[in-house]
């Protein structure tokens, strides 16, 4: 490839010339965001722990929580920065095709919880000497991720589906074997 067609090929960001948004929507955004993360580690804490502190019920809601208070506060940090510097950001026309993907998404998580609770199934085998439970967890995540990745990321649908089978499975045997804690759509 010559020098050309390397720089014809650029990442642009998830939506490619979408812009900010207006810095009062991001600090409305990070303040709803930090207050929400604040009262789930809250909450987090004041769950009982049965066990040692690798099986409290509370910590990967307080770990997660934590994540997204900093996220929040780094949106507002920018946000802030945004405003002091003068910017605003009219808000643009619709687009039809977004609002679509939207309401994909939202069918998605639907269709997702349903299987959870609907169809819930337990399988349980071993590799390497080693026991795993397949629950309706694993296919109906890999399938409803595999599904929104590629609603809104337009990449092949072998990289999208490699991509949420790689990280559930992970997710699954992160929680059976660190954790100890079963996953949703068992019994």
């Amino acid at each position: 490839m010559s020098g050309e067609d390397k720089e014809s090929f650029r990442f642009e960001g998830e939506e490619a010339g979408a812009g900010y948004a207006p810095p009062l929507l991001d600090l409305i955004a990070a303040g709803f965001l930090v207050a929400l993360s604040v009262a789930v580690m809250i909450a987090s804490l004041r769950l009982p722990v049965p066990g040692d502190l690798r099986t409290a019920p509370g910590l990967l809601p307080f770990l997660t929580a934590a994540s997204l208070c900093g996220m929040a506060l780094f949106l507002g940090y920018a946000a802030l920065r945004r405003r002091r510097a003068g910017a605003t950001a009219a808000a643009g026309p619709r687009d039809l095709g977004t609002d679509l993907r939207t309401l994909g998404l939202v069918a998605a998580l639907v269709v997702y919880v349903g299987c959870l609770d609907l169809l819930p199934f337990s399988h349980g085998f071993s590799i390497g000497g080693v026991y795993f439970t397949l629950t309706t967890f694993e296919p109906a995540t890999i399938v409803a991720l595999a599904a929104i990745i590629h609603a809104f990321w337009r990449g092949p649908l072998w990289i999208t589906t490699a991509v949420s089978a790689g990280w559930t499975l992970t997710l699954s045997v992160v929680f059976q074997k660190v954790f100890v804690i079963p996953l949703p759509g068992g019994f």
